[in-house]
């Protein structure tokens, strides 16, 4: 089976991703709250909110893997509940802290790799020839093709994001969602990290980002998404969202913004009254 080119789903009214009205519930805890949200091709998207905003539930709905409670949610032109997820899921590639912590015991760095192609974590099915080509071919365009027998569990935190970006890439998906990756790495691991998100995006990916430092969001990041309590509290361009009294309202602390070569910097200010 040949490896597809970067895949594009037809989609009539140009929106990648179209959320309305958009609730979700935990027992009687609303977690999501009439959330509308639009992604056009050619963005590129950081989710910021604080903890507990419920960044990785909009995600997981953006993946397909968890259906709203209440609303309409538009992926590449399909209405989820009416259309076949594992469909949507080969377009779209995920990286979390949730993802990395499953791959345990001794799999192995191509292993990790190749379960891209199936959306699982481990191998459950025969991976095929053509599948461990691709996969030594994107860990060679990541600079890390040198680990691919490597356990996984003995790599380094931020060789295992690497790994996990692999991972996501391997089928060549139109949309890559991030959420809260540069966990536990220290800051030339990040910047490593990051700058191998600006070749994605420059290459063509579109990239949702998911984070509480206004410190990651990088010069290709086109749009904001705020987050507070649930609740979409700032959605715009980049240059419109990240205004410290914004970012005061909706993180509940006040912040000096700094800008620099493209990039934001904040010093914290204290809680907000």
């Amino acid at each position: 089976m040949p490896l597809p080119e970067t895949s594009h789903v037809n989609n009539s009214d140009g929106a990648l991703i179209s959320l309305r009205d958009v609730h979700v519930f935990r027992g009687e805890t609303l977690i999501l709250d009439g959330v509308d949200w639009t992604i056009n091709s050619g963005e590129q998207w950081v989710v910021l909110g604080a903890n507990g905003s419920g960044k990785s539930f909009l995600m997981s709905i953006l993946s397909s893997s968890l259906h709203p409670s209440g609303g309409k949610v538009r992926v590449f032109g399909k209405e989820l509940g009416k259309v076949n997820v594992w469909e949507l899921r080969s377009h779209i590639g995920v990286v979390s802290d949730r993802l990395q912590a499953e791959y345990t015991g001794d799999v192995n760095v191509l292993e990790v790799v190749c379960s891209g192609f199936y959306s699982s974590v481990g191998l459950y099915r025969e991976v095929e020839e053509w599948m461990q080509k691709r996969g030594l071919e994107v860990l060679s365009e990541l600079n890390i093709e040198h680990l691919h027998q490597r356990p996984y569990r003995y790599l380094s935190h931020g060789e295992q994001k690497r790994v996990l970006i692999a991972r996501a890439l391997v089928f060549n998906p139109q949309l890559l969602i991030l959420d809260e990756p540069c966990n536990g790495l220290d800051i030339p691991s990040r910047e490593y990290f990051l700058q191998t998100l600006s070749d994605l995006a420059s290459g063509g990916k579109h990239i949702v980002y998911v984070t509480h430092h206004v410190d990651e969001i990088m010069p290709f990041v086109t749009h904001v998404l705020l987050l507070r309590q649930g609740r979409i509290a700032g959605k715009d361009t980049k240059e419109q969202v990240l205004q410290e009294h914004i970012l005061k309202d909706a993180l509940g602390y006040r912040m000096q913004l700094l800008k620099e070569e493209g990039r934001y910097f904040s010093l914290y200010r204290g809680m907000s009254q």
